[in-house]
């Protein structure tokens, strides 16, 4: 390495060999780079010229790092960080104690707060932690007055003037009490349908994903409750013979407190894709930036994002779609 010589080098090409690395997409890499695919794959055939390693294998799932490449992520995110708090002006560098504020529903506090707390606490030592609800943030436009940092979740339409990154996937599943007259056995389509539920309904609109799922299969389901917030769903569910659909990651934090059987949907529901957005005017706030590595972080140490419905109680698939 001591004889690489920096001025013959396009440090830019590092930016891009970051976005690849995250969204193992040109595509994807190219929307958040704001340049054209051609460019990036321009760009990685010279990284893979300057490395004398191919970095990123196409395959039908998107590219795959290399061993060379798994091993300078890290590295390179590391020092792009650094070049970003390096180049920032005095006045956005981040303090030792800051306030930072979230907009979340309070699911999303369910399943990152505990690992966020821990993870920032090792990036920013003295950060404090604001949470808002969403709709505040909406009503406010938050973001565009600076009032808040970050929103996670999954808006209808990212915010103007902002950028975003996903943070992690999860599949929903379905729950209801461990004493449920249904609780054993495998559950059909037409027999889930049938069941009383409780939905979710975000600003006075329900969640509408379990209803679009069973009308493919032909079936409609009667919703028996709808509430406001994720935490009033296991309430409903364990004192009544209700059913509900949750992400994975929020399913498996209440089973247990709330003694409820996790079990896969016996119809194809979609995955959640949880993004974290920011403004703009943000992008190069030190401070901001390790925000956003520590949600990346505590999503990662908080679970899987397989698929698989591995959870504290027995899951059962059905085997057939209708009774």
């Amino acid at each position: 390495m001591s004889s690489v010589n920096l001025r013959n080098i396009d440090l830019n090409l590092l930016v891009v060999l970051a976005a690849l690395l995250e969204e193992r997409s040109a595509t994807r890499a190219a929307t958040r780079l704001h340049v054209t695919q051609s460019a990036v794959s321009n760009a990685l055939r010279r990284l893979r010229s300057l490395f004398d390693d191919a970095l990123l294998v196409r395959t039908p799932h998107g590219f795959v790092p290399t061993a060379r490449a798994e091993l300078l992520a890290p590295r390179l995110h590391a020092l792009l960080a650094a070049t970003t708090e390096l180049l920032a002006p005095e006045s956005a560098q981040a303090p030792r104690a800051r306030t930072f504020t979230i907009a979340c529903t309070d699911a999303i506090g369910v399943v990152l707060l505990p690992q966020l707390l821990v993870q920032l606490s090792q990036r920013v030592p003295g950060a404090r932690l604001r949470m808002l609800a969403l709709d505040y943030e909406v009503q406010t436009d938050g973001l565009a007055s600076g009032e808040v940092d970050l929103l996670i979740g999954m808006p209808p339409t990212p915010p103007q003037g902002c950028r975003g990154e996903r943070v992690y996937e999860d599949p929903l599943v379905c729950v209801m009490r461990a004493g449920h007259p249904r609780a054993r056995g495998t559950l059909t389509a037409a027999a889930y349908a049938a069941l009383p539920h409780v939905e979710l309904a975000l600003f006075g609109r329900a969640d509408d994903r379990v209803d679009r799922a069973l009308a493919r299969v032909g079936l409609r389901r009667q919703i028996a409750l709808l509430v406001g917030h994720f935490s009033s769903i296991p309430c409903a569910i364990a004192g009544s013979d209700c059913v509900a659909a949750l992400s994975l990651r929020l399913a498996r934090a209440y089973a247990q407190p709330y003694a409820l059987r996790v079990f896969e949907p016996p119809v194809r529901l979609p995955q959640l894709q949880i993004s974290q957005y920011w403004h703009r005017r943000a992008e190069h706030d030190a401070g901001l930036h390790q925000l956003r590595e520590a949600v990346r972080a505590a999503a990662s140490a908080a679970g899987p994002t397989s698929s698989a419905t591995k959870s504290p109680v027995p899951t059962k698939r059905a085997r057939s779609q209708r009774s």
